[in-house]
């Protein structure tokens, strides 16, 4: 196929596998959630309950929680995470929900209570 005219990128929608997309989320839920920041924020949202170490570590345990989850409950913290996931010539912008960290971390900290 040839295109003539301008260099510039098609303004005309790009249809996307949803799994590449599924990807690229999960890649970011975990870059951010690895994060000394966003470990930082969540204990203090947390409160006294717990320090930021032992959020660091339940956050850094997010992927054996992925590993263990049916389909539903992934669906179900994605939805927590992510407000909004945008697709532009550029790449995907992934919009976070501050609230829904707090929520993930009390999530992630009581399977830890349990397994020790």
């Amino acid at each position: 196929m040839s295109f003539s005219g301008s260099t510039q990128p098609s303004a005309a929608p790009q249809r996307l596998a949803a799994g590449m997309v599924e990807a690229a989320v999960v890649r970011e839920l975990r870059r951010v959630l690895r994060s000394p920041e966003i470990a930082a924020r969540t204990a203090t949202e947390l409160g006294k309950r717990t320090d930021t170490n032992e959020a660091a570590a339940a956050l850094q345990d997010f992927d054996n929680l992925w590993t263990q989850l049916f389909h539903n409950e992934r669906a179900r913290i994605v939805q927590l995470l992510v407000q909004r996931v945008t697709v532009t010539g550029a790449g995907l912008a992934i919009d976070l929900r501050a609230d829904g960290l707090k929520g993930l971390a009390r999530e992630l900290m009581t399977g830890q209570e349990a397994n020790a």
